[in-house]
């Protein structure tokens, strides 16, 4: 009886799985729980009989002073044990690199990968062909034919199963997942045989060492570790197949089945291309312009994150569509057109592009432009894409208010149009509010009240949130806002400063610009502690990603106040460092309060 293999767990196993499972806690899901307790049963149960054959057999070798002495089926129990920890190490790995990922993005015909899929089944067939010879032959390479047709059997069902989906997975974060814990393992190894621990039989190995590392057992954990990977790949693939059918077709239930997730692996559907572009492009378009809704999208899991995805990526296309324009007329035109959209789309009619009075100019003289015509397309299809019956109509028209604001700007005819602090609520309420309360439809819509009264605390709560949210954004970018001739800071504010809008545009970094974004954060502090509450109301499925969200937006106004005096003095966007705000989504997420 001795301690040595306890011990070898103490020192490399359970640090690093304690470590990985406070890092990733707060962000389980029960998706991440199912594949994970799933993977462990099926690796303990599958590799007990090939590790007690190799036990019996001598092949592998324990020596009595390094192990407790208890065991199962001739396998001592520390060995059981890594059976469990290897797999749950690897798996939180996985899921730590694949948080943010869009699994439907990845999703294709399996007609088009054949060719994929026979070469990658003869390549783990020729593996488990070399595997059996070199059983055959026995001898030195005995361990290592057992290693492989062990693990090919299980890696070809895995293959035919999940191909389509594996090879249009991104390879950074699926080699990350593999070879991190695996380069890990083999120095852990390395130094366990070299203290005796455990061995393998002189004769049955080939005895070739890398850095101390026997060949065979490198190949071991390699091969261990991608049955783990394939294994949470192929979970993954039956999870996106059932968040497209969601996408895809009429919903009829707010509920995935398993069964229903089996068989979408067993018999594939239909895959519409078009579809998936869409979804891939607008994916990418929150990665390159709002890297925040991308990463507080990820906090919500399935369909939600899907309809969200979509919401978040209109908001972007009308933004940039108005930012972009080149002059008013542009800007009008643009407002006109998604508003016209809307109302076809709510009515169930179809848009014809139909050119108002408003606006007509500048699009008659665009008439023929290839570039405006594929931005209305963009448009057209960000629309097309919104959870129209999950969502309000009266936020989304409100939204565009917001935008017409916007227009009344005019530098030189010194028209600002925020005169008093009425306006501000005003634009806060119709380019943020009305946000808040589209994502709390979607939210709703997916984890329905029964409570009228509830639903109705919980929506006004979210409009106040964004009036909140709002405030930091605009103190954050006075500066930003002044230089392309806005000033939202209310002329009234201005006026007890002895100040006029103009002279924000001339100066819009001095000390009394500080003090009027003091008074913009102590507003969006008064907005968030009168709707904080309300977060706890919510469904428990979307309770913590949204209390992580709007905590990660205060913090800007947190790091507003540290940087006081030069906040205002970069050309560019202030932004939290990414350390500082994993850390505040981590704790919240927890359920703390930041």
């Amino acid at each position: 009886m001795g301690l040595d293999y306890v011990l070898f767990h103490c020192t490399y196993t359970i640090p690093l799985t304690t470590a990985l499972t406070v890092a990733y806690y707060p962000f389980f899901t029960r998706k991440d729980r199912y594949k994970i307790s799933a993977l462990i049963i099926i690796a303990v149960l599958a590799t007990i009989p090939w590790d007690s054959y190799l036990i019996r057999t001598s092949i592998w070798t324990y020596p009595p002073d390094a192990v407790v002495g208890y065991t199962i089926f001739d396998i001592p129990i520390e060995e059981v044990f890594f059976f469990v920890i290897q797999t749950y190490t690897t798996s939180v790995g996985y899921c730590i690199f694949t948080k943010t990922l869009v699994l439907p993005m990845y999703l294709r015909s399996c007609s088009e990968k054949r060719r994929v899929r026979d070469v990658g089944k003869l390549a783990i067939l020729g593996l488990m062909s070399v595997g059996g010879a070199c059983v055959l032959a026995g001898g030195r390479a005995t361990y290592l034919g057992l290693i492989l047709i062990w693990v090919c059997p299980v890696l070809i069902f895995q293959w035919i199963l999940s191909y389509p989906f594996l090879v249009t997975l991104p390879w950074k974060p699926i080699a990350a997942a593999t070879w991190l814990p695996t380069a890990y393992l083999w120095i852990a190894d390395a130094r366990a045989m070299r203290a005796g621990t455990w061995m393998i039989e002189m004769g049955m190995k080939l005895d070739y060492q890398v850095y101390g590392l026997e060949v065979e057992e490198a190949i071991f954990f390699l091969a261990t570790n991608t049955m783990i990977i394939a294994g949470l790949v192929g979970c993954d693939y039956a999870f996106a197949i059932q968040e497209y059918r969601f996408l895809s077709e009429p919903i009829t239930s707010h509920k995935s089945s398993l069964k229903a997730t089996v068989l979408g692996l067993i018999h594939p559907i239909h895959i519409n291309e078009d579809l998936i572009s869409d979804l891939c492009q607008a994916v990418e378009r929150l990665k390159e312009k709002s890297q925040s809704m991308f990463l507080g999208s990820a906090l919500f899991q399935g369909q939600l994150r899907i309809d969200l995805i979509f919401l978040y990526s209109f908001c972007r296309v009308i933004d940039d569509l108005i930012d972009e324009a080149e002059n008013p007329s542009e800007e009008e035109y643009w407002i006109i057109q998604c508003n016209s959209i809307l109302h076809a789309k709510f009515n169930g009619g179809q848009h014809k592009g139909k050119r108002t009075k408003a606006g007509r100019s500048w699009g008659v003289n665009q008439m023929n432009n290839p570039i405006r015509e594929e931005k209305y397309k963009i448009l057209r299809r960000s629309i097309e894409l919104l959870p129209l019956n999950r969502l309000s109509k009266k936020p989304l028209c409100d939204l565009l208010e917001g935008f017409k604001m916007d227009l009344a700007f005019n530098s030189e005819t010194g028209e600002f149009p925020i005169h008093k602090e009425y306006n501000l609520d005003q634009y806060s309420s119709y380019v943020a509010s009305t946000v808040a309360a589209l994502v709390i439809d979607i939210i709703l819509w997916h984890y329905p009240s029964k409570n009228a009264q509830h639903t109705q605390r919980i929506r006004s709560a979210a409009k106040e949130m964004g009036r909140a949210l709002q405030c930091i954004n605009i103190a954050r970018d006075i500066h930003r806002d002044a230089a392309i001739g806005r000033v939202y800071i209310p002329t009234s504010w201005l006026k007890d400063l002895k100040l006029t809008p103009q002279d924000v545009l001339h100066c819009s970094n001095s000390a009394d610009m500080y003090f009027m974004q003091e008074i913009l954060l102590n507003k969006a502090d008064s907005h968030y502690l009168s709707s904080r509450g309300t977060i706890e109301e919510l469904p428990s499925e979307a309770r913590e990603p949204v209390r992580a969200t709007v905590e990660a937006y205060m913090d800007i106004g947190r790091l507003l106040r540290k940087r006081r005096g030069i906040s205002l003095e970069q050309e560019g966007k202030m932004k939290v460092p990414l350390g500082r705000r994993l850390v505040v989504g981590w704790w919240v997420m927890l359920g703390k309060k930041w």
